[in-house]
């Protein structure tokens, strides 16, 4: 009876214990390259008595914003202890913002902090500030969410399901995408409309349409940690439509007369193949869509299967062209392997791939065009199955 009861002393207590009001719950995180090497981090603190007021503001803002600078990120987040009356709390981390020139500089020690700092976890996405620095970008107050981060995390995963440019990178993907020798990574940039020190004042949230505002951009293309290019709105939504990820995205194909129809996409299936012809590698890519008639600007009789027969093939021949330019930028252009036809090099030749291996991007630049076979299926038309004419057409 006495050793069970001594077993129970040191189960007494909370060890460790940290209450909720001495917590700075970090929901944003910046990080930037200052002259000198030196790291400039900012976080995105969340006001829990501002943000959770229900019957009228106290007058504060919702989030606060500290910021310093270290030789390492480490030593910048202890730096912050001076100006925080509370522990800096990181496990709710919703979003990790880069600064370009950081990017361009290398981003494996900001990966390697997070990696090792067991308060993060790998479940947020992660964007780069375009042209601009990432403590800017959380500084802007955003309507509809109180809390700028949610609002970037809420946007970029809508954006990513409804529009084809973006795409929503999480930490644990990035890493992946940095350790693979046959992938790229890509990241969505965010880019600042304003100034972001007036997006800063509450002023900016008081007016229907804010002046200051974040919004996502096309895709930043990566050499292994380091930044090389941005690809175009259209190369992105080649990049994501290629690889299958255009899910509820809709896009538009021209008629015979100049019109468009715009189509939304249900289902879509990518397939990258390769295929060694004694020792010359073809890549190729399969792609099937199934889409949806969202709108029509064309007088055509949409209820006769040739109409739409001909919609499917101008449908496809659209998309090649897009997906042949995306796939033309990054093959000779930046010479990086976005699509990861390396992988499935490695996965059907293994041994023919350790020859390329140490210098597939190389390799993949010198390779002639990847070969597509895009199949487009409409299969809905809508409540409505004629064109409507506007009153006096003809």
């Amino acid at each position: 009876m006495a050793l069970a009861l001594s077993l129970l002393i040191p189960l007494v207590g909370c060890w460790g214990r940290l209450e909720l009001s001495d917590m700075a719950i970090t929901m944003g995180l910046g990080i930037d390259l200052a002259d000198g090497d030196k790291y400039i981090v900012s976080i995105q603190v969340v006001d829990a008595g501002e943000a959770s007021a229900q019957k009228g503001s106290l007058g504060r803002s919702p989030v606060v914003l500290y910021s310093a600078k270290g030789k390492t990120i480490a030593e910048a987040m202890q730096r912050m202890t001076t100006s925080s009356p509370r522990t800096i709390f990181n496990s709710h981390l919703r979003v990790l913002i880069i600064g370009e020139k950081l990017a361009r500089h290398g981003i494996s020690e900001v990966l390697d902090f997070i990696s090792r700092d067991r308060q993060f976890r790998t479940d947020f996405p992660v964007v780069i500030a375009k042209n601009d620095k990432a403590g800017n970008a959380l500084k802007i107050l955003t309507p509809i969410e109180s809390i700028p981060a949610i609002q970037l995390m809420r946007a970029l995963e809508y954006s990513e399901k409804h529009w084809a440019p973006t795409i929503a990178i999480h930490f644990d993907e990035l890493i992946q995408g940095l350790i693979a020798k046959g992938r790229q990574p890509v990241v969505t940039g965010v880019v600042m409309i304003g100034s972001s020190e007036e997006g800063s004042r509450r002023s900016n949230l008081q007016t229907t349409s804010p002046k200051n505002r974040l919004r996502f951009t096309g895709l930043s293309v990566f050499h292994r940690d380091r930044l090389i290019g941005w690809l175009t709105e259209e190369e992105s939504r080649g990049f994501n439509i290629a690889m299958g990820k255009a899910y509820k995205g809709t896009g538009n194909v021209e008629c015979s007369d100049g019109n468009e129809v715009s189509l939304e996409v249900q289902e879509s299936k990518s397939k990258l193949k390769s295929k060694l012809k004694g020792d010359n590698l073809v890549l190729g890519l399969d792609l099937k869509i199934e889409a949806n008639v969202e709108e029509v600007a064309c007088k055509l009789p949409m209820t006769k299967d040739e109409t739409i027969s001909d919609l499917e093939k101008r449908t496809e021949d659209t998309l090649k062209e897009i997906i042949n330019k995306t796939l033309n930028r990054v093959q000779h252009d930046l010479k990086a392997d976005i699509f990861g036809f390396g992988d499935e090099v490695h996965r059907k030749y293994p041994k023919y791939w350790k020859k390329l291996s140490n210098d597939w991007d190389t390799h993949f630049a010198e390779l002639p065009p990847v070969e597509l076979n895009i199949k487009v299926k409409i299969r809905l038309l809508g409540t409505v199955t004629n064109v409507l004419e506007s009153e006096g057409s003809e």
